[in-house]
């Protein structure tokens, strides 16, 4: 199966959760190392000044608004304010004209938006208009504020909508200065900048925002500012957490990568600035789903100074970092560079235990994309890193971990090697145990999926088998409804019915009843695969009556009309080993699978499922006067002429000696010589099957395969054809010998074969109750091969 790639945690594009954002957003009030810069905020000392200016009405709303402030600072507080009506009163007071007011009631809205209710309230009591409005002040001060207000609004979609459409979008960007401006601006201008910065970065995750961001010239702004070097300190950081979630659209990625924004972000990954490099990696994280930019980073030596951020002491920086690394490693090229920085070696030692959960996901996830490369699959391998892995698919650790490890197992489970090395440290049992609880049905997919490529080593098989695999791989099929889990238990299954050990225990398990009902699945893909394990589970005579007794064979013979290539092939596959028991084959008639079996002789051009048709249909001809009449009247004789001779037609044609023009041949002459099987047990002892078959040019096909060149099971069945369509057919007799038939029949009585010696002379018997071919036989040189024949 195709190898797994990382996405979503360390390998794409980071997920819409603000992550670029930094936080969710800001709180007013509070202890010291909590308190933003306030520049003036109306706390209770500055009322103390200002009272006697306002009227007391308005002095009394402004106090009720501050001590709201301050006490929704706590989340319980949080939400009493809103159960007792409080959003609905501040939100009345964004109109009042006294400027106190509207800063303590945005200080009350700033800390109150951070509950999510709080959130939707605010925004379903039309306040967000209001908001907006307000960064129209002339107070440099309320503009602050509703920056702040509006980052922590803008952590929910619907209001990232909302907010858009209220004209904050256009606002924000406006309030970003140009380079030649920001030298210009005051300490409050500074700080105003970088919270809208942290605002757009929560309002870029939803995609209108982004292009919004883009069309209203916020794109040069924010890159500008990565790469200046006045400012805030926070100001570059949030400029890059604006750019992380910007680059989730493709254009702005190509944007920002024109605008030069990639060399700054690398600059920035090179500074002593924690902050910086948080910020940094995480835009990078983002804008690395490209080529382009993957190169633009890697020119600058960003590759070379991710894989050393490895080393950090921030764990954050280091799982950053490792996502980064995860999308450069989806690139051939990339992978034998970071295997050459060593960076394989760093990684794999983040999985240690004592790393935090986070990074050690992404660093899986890195790990996970460099092991589709088989280089890289030995280094981890020789670096002890499948001794690392299997660890992690531990049932205390978190499932998205889990299932990270089980993917990038699959990846390494692909070289013989890797998969033996898995198995000895006891990844068998541990991927069994993720089908288990605790798991889900992502993780129970890719531990499938790992098993699954485990399972083609031939040793594997049995070590799943012993493990206690199979009814684990069952138990999907009978408690989840997870398509692709499902689809993946299958494969596992599959390969495991490769070897009678594991059809006989896969069949006591109780697969069958489980498998029946699959194949009738709504899923096209789910069928294909059910289909394919009952392929492989009937070679066992034992489950041949089982799928009869379970009422099995309906469905598969009504597979044989599907629209799906891959389910006719797999269900057509099946039929020549369940018809190789009487009873199936007299079920089989009477659920109408003759009439399909002929159809796909006239319409497959696949030469396994014409050989497995042609095979079906001489199982069930066997014997049964009345099942080769049936199978006449459909005009499967017929189709079988025309089979043979297109397929003669096309194996003279293949004269390539390449490996795969030699499987191709073989193929050929196998389909030939199932198509002559079936004419001999739909022929034999049947006058006018005989006859409707040499009328139809059956005879010369059969004759052009009796050439010495031909493969010996083929000369073997074309000469039992033969003989069942000569056997007391006096006509047939005399067409064979007009057609040219004795002579190459004749020269098989000196082949190496036995049994096609056997069949050859069993023909001539039965042709040589016809005085003329007598004659010919003799004059041929018959009679001194048959007498010869009496001493072998």
């Amino acid at each position: 199966m195709a190898s797994a790639r990382a996405g979503g945690s360390g390998a794409r594009a980071a997920d819409a959760g603000g992550r670029g954002a930094g936080h969710d957003g800001q709180e007013l009030g509070g202890s010291p190392e909590n308190e933003l810069p306030t520049f003036g905020v109306a706390q209770m000392s500055t009322l103390a000044r200002r009272k006697g200016s306002l009227s007391a009405k308005e002095s009394l709303k402004q106090t009720a608004a501050n001590v709201i402030m301050q006490l929704a600072l706590d989340d319980d507080n949080k939400i009493s304010v809103r159960e007792v009506g409080g959003l609905k009163k501040l939100v009345s007071l964004l109109t009042s004209p006294d400027t106190d007011v509207q800063l303590n009631v945005l200080g009350a809205l700033t800390n109150l938006a951070l509950n999510d209710q709080n959130k939707a309230e605010i925004r379903e009591l039309q306040a967000i208009p209001k908001i907006v409005e307000l960064l129209d002040s002339e107070e440099e001060l309320v503009r602050e504020k509703v920056v702040e207000v509006i980052w922590n609004l803008a952590g929910n979609d619907e209001n990232r909508v909302a907010l858009l459409y209220a004209d904050a979008v256009r606002k924000l960007v406006d309030l970003l200065p140009t380079t030649t401006k920001l030298t210009e601006l005051t300490e409050r201008g500074n700080y105003i900048v970088s919270s809208a910065l942290g605002a757009l970065a929560n309002l870029a995750v939803h995609p209108e925002n982004q292009t919004a961001i883009r069309d209203g010239g916020g794109l040069r702004k924010v890159v500008d500012l990565v790469g200046g070097s006045v400012g805030l300190e926070k100001t570059k950081e949030r400029a890059a957490n604006c750019i992380e979630n910007l680059s989730l659209d493709r254009e702005n990625r190509e944007n920002i990568r024109i605008l030069g924004g990639t060399l700054h972000l690398v600059r920035m990954l090179l500074s002593d600035n924690d902050e910086w490099i948080r910020a940094a990696a995480g835009a990078i994280k983002n804008l690395s789903v490209d080529e382009e930019s993957k190169a633009d980073i890697d020119k600058q030596e960003g590759v070379r100074a991710l894989v050393d951020l490895l080393n950090h002491t921030d764990m954050v920086i280091v799982g950053k970092s490792a996502e980064c690394l995860g999308n450069f490693a989806n690139e051939p090229a990339y992978r034998a560079k970071i295997r050459d920085l060593d960076g394989v070696s760093r990684l794999l030692g983040l999985l240690e235990a004592g790393t935090p959960d986070e990074a050690r996901l992404a660093s899986a996830g890195a790990v996970l994309n460099l092991a589709v490369d088989d280089d890289c699959k030995v280094a981890i391998k020789e670096l002890g890193g499948i001794g690392k892995l299997v660890p992690l698919l531990n049932a205390s650790l978190p499932l998205t971990l889990r299932a990270v490890t089980a993917m990038t197992l699959t990846n390494l489970g692909a070289h013989e090697d890797c998969a033996l090395a898995i198995a000895e440290v006891g990844g068998v049992n541990a991927l069994i145990q993720c089908m288990g609880k605790p798991t889900d049905d992502v993780l129970q997919e890719k531990a499938a999926s790992a098993l699954w490529n485990l399972s083609v080593v031939d040793s594997i098989k049995a070590t799943i088998r012993k493990a206690g695999g199979i009814p684990f791989l069952l138990s999907v099929f009978e408690f989840s409804t997870f398509v692709p889990a499902i689809e993946n238990c299958l494969g596992t299954l599959l390969s495991l019915a490769e070897t009678q050990e594991n059809r006989f225990a896969v069949a006591q398990a109780g697969a069958i009843n489980l498998l029946i009902k699959l194949l009738e699945s709504e899923h096209p893909n789910v069928v294909e695969k059910a289909a394919g394990v009952m392929w492989n589970l009937s070679h066992e005579e034992t489950v041949q009556h089982s799928v009869r007794q379970l009422g099995g064979l309906k469905p598969i013979i009504n597979l044989l009309s599907s629209d799906s290539p891959l389910i006719r092939f797999n269900a057509v596959g099946a039929l020549p080993l369940l018809t190789e028991q009487s009873d199936n084959v007299h079920e089989c008639v009477e659920l109408g699978t003759i009439p399909p079996l002929v159809h796909l002789l006239a319409t497959e051009t696949n030469v396994l499922v014409l050989q497995n048709a042609a095979q079906s249909l001489g199982n069930i001809a066997e014997g049964c006067q009345q099942y080769q009449q049936a199978i006449a009247e459909v005009q499967g004789l017929k189709r079988l002429v025309h089979v043979i001779t297109a397929w003669a037609a096309k194996m003279d044609e293949q004269i390539d000696d390449d490996i795969f023009a030699k499987q191709t041949q073989a193929n050929s002459q196998e389909l030939l010589a199932k198509c002559c099987f079936a004419v001999w047990l739909i022929c034999q002892k049947h006058e006018a099957n005989q006859l409707i078959f040499a009328e139809s040019g059956g005879l010369q096909a059969i004759i052009g395969l009796l050439a010495p060149g031909s493969e010996e099971t083929l000369l073997e069945l074309a000469g039992g054809a033969t003989c069942a369509l000569c056997e007391s057919n006096d006509p047939n007799k005399e067409r064979f010998r007009e057609e040219g038939g004795l002579e190459p029949l004749i020269a098989l009585l000196v082949h190496e074969n036995d049994a096609v010696k056997l069949n050859s002379a069993k023909a001539l018997c039965h042709l040589a109750e016809n005085e003329e071919n007598r004659k010919i036989i003799r004059e041929l040189g018959g009679l001194e091969k048959l007498v010869h024949l009496l001493s072998h």
